[in-house]
């Protein structure tokens, strides 16, 4: 998967496909699958699938496309003290699973209403929140445990867990090298979801 940043716009889009792929190339800048917008303040941050899975097959006129769209996921930022710290927090909704393991497509043309709203008990939406980190007095930083992983210090490293789940890692993002991140993620999450969330850090220092 392929991002492309615009920061004028406040927009980020997603492909399928990579521009540099040798060969055939399928690669096309106008239709990107997935798009990410945020607000002036960086703290809310929307991504949306181009073509619902819903309105696939229905005329233009009669799809989501200009109701918000087919919503993946809802990213909220926010800062808290931790130590002689500051942890840079993350509160993620994404939509939920049905008991057969397939995902709720959140499409506004199904009743959903918008991802930020507060999750309730129906399972439809899942809330993530980032772990907290602990102060280490030893190096005078933040630490997390990345469970073998070699992390280098960053304020953009973080793990992430259900809420009702808080010590169940699902997905965790941290610097490996100067200009190099990695990211590891498990089910219920989609490659999409991570890797979405993942960039939601680019302004985070």
């Amino acid at each position: 998967m392929y991002a492309r940043a615009d920061l004028e716009a406040r927009k980020m889009s997603f492909y399928l496909y990579n521009p540099s792929d040798k060969g055939v190339n399928l690669f096309n800048a106008d239709k990107p699958a997935f798009a990410m917008t945020w607000n002036n303040e960086r703290t809310e941050w929307r991504l949306v699938q181009e073509r619902c899975e819903n309105c696939q097959f229905s005329p233009k006129h009669l799809t989501c496309s200009c109701y918000g769209k087919q919503q993946v996921a809802w990213i909220r930022h926010h800062r808290k003290p931790v130590g002689d710290g500051i942890f840079n927090c993350m509160e993620i909704h994404v939509p939920g699973l049905y008991a057969d393991g397939g995902r709720v497509v959140w499409c506004p043309l199904l009743g959903r209403g918008d991802l930020s709203q507060p999750i309730d008990d129906s399972h439809e939406a899942q809330k993530l929140v980032t772990k907290q980190p602990t102060w280490n007095e030893e190096v005078e930083s933040l630490v997390l445990d990345f469970k073998g992983r070699h992390i280098s210090s960053s304020a953009k490293n973080f793990q992430l867990a259900l809420s009702q789940k808080p010590d169940h890692v699902l997905c965790q993002y941290g610097k490996i090298g100067p200009q190099t991140f990695s990211l590891d993620f498990k089910y219920p999450l989609s490659v999409i979801q991570a890797f979405g969330t993942s960039l939601t850090t680019l302004f985070w220092t």
